[in-house]
């Protein structure tokens, strides 16, 4: 049981500091989501922009300071988070247009996805910088 509570606690941590940052992150997608609906834009549209404007906040104040990353910038590994969040973006968007659709206020459709977004980024981030030797390679000749 010892091994496993050491195991946990780094990780723990991390996650916590990942919470901080990401409410902060959230904060802004949040407040510019529910401006931008304000304004008329469709969700779908204020929701990708929001987004996006979060998810570059979280990654340049998480992956050195959360995940401990002291690597230098990579454009392969920054492209890598930038694709896998142009595709969480599109399919978030798409799901709180679908909240939406359905009813739902547009503020409580963003916020019942963050659960899901929260855990699928907190996990690719993990992914991301877990083995920087990754981002390090030269490409193949």
């Amino acid at each position: 049981m010892r091994n496993g509570i050491a195991w946990a606690k780094p990780h723990a941590k991390r996650l916590l500091h990942f919470a901080a940052v990401s409410g902060t992150g959230l904060a802004l997608d949040f407040c510019l989501f529910v401006t931008l609906l304000s304004l008329g834009m469709p969700a779908f549209a204020a929701n990708a922009m929001s987004s996006i404007a979060a998810v570059t906040f979280v990654y340049f104040a998480s992956v050195r300071r959360v995940f401990r990353y002291d690597g230098e910038f990579h454009a392969a590994m920054f492209a890598a988070y930038a694709a896998y969040q142009a595709c969480g973006i599109a399919a978030g968007s798409w799901a709180v247009q679908s909240l939406i659709d359905l009813g739902f206020p547009g503020a409580a459709a963003k916020l019942a996805i963050v659960p899901l977004t929260f855990t699928a980024n907190y996990l690719f981030m993990a992914w991301l910088t877990a083995r920087p030797e990754r981002w390090s390679r030269e490409a193949p000749r």
